[in-house]
């Protein structure tokens, strides 16, 4: 890196965004919704999550860039929020969002709850498995 008088001496380059990077976003999905719904005893309640906050979540995780830093990283930010808009337009057309850990299996009833701007807002419900049959396959 070659010294930058910015950010204490270093100048920092914008991460490039690759297909198999990008590829991870569903398992980011996947924390999400295990460690809501593991946080919450209310099987009935919807977990809502924007589709601009899985970016940012997985853009932290993955890289330790916080939202207060987009401007900085437009095209990191903008590429990721686009693929995770293509995410939830998937999983929402689907219906359902299912996964299996070995002992663990889990299974989401998923609706739109709003759209404001791009910014896709998504319920989960956490189906038990004697309702599970009442979801789209």
């Amino acid at each position: 890196m070659q010294p930058s008088s910015e950010n204490k001496g270093y100048l920092i380059r914008e991460p490039e965004t690759t297909p198999s990077i990008l590829a991870n976003l569903p398992d980011c999905l996947r924390n999400v919704l295990r460690d809501s719904s593991r946080a919450s005893n209310r099987k009935k309640r919807a977990i809502l999550i924007s589709s601009n906050s899985l970016a940012n979540r997985f853009i932290l995780e993955r890289w330790g860039i916080r939202p207060s830093q987009r401007r900085r990283f437009k095209n990191l930010f903008a590429s990721v929020r686009k693929q995770c808009r293509n995410v939830f337009q998937h999983t929402l057309a689907r219906g359902r969002f299912e996964w299996d850990l070995g002992r663990e299996r889990y299974v989401f009833g998923v609706y739109k709850f709003d759209e404001i701007r791009g910014n896709l807002i998504l319920g989960f419900v956490e189906v038990s498995p004697e309702a599970e049959w009442t979801l789209p396959s």
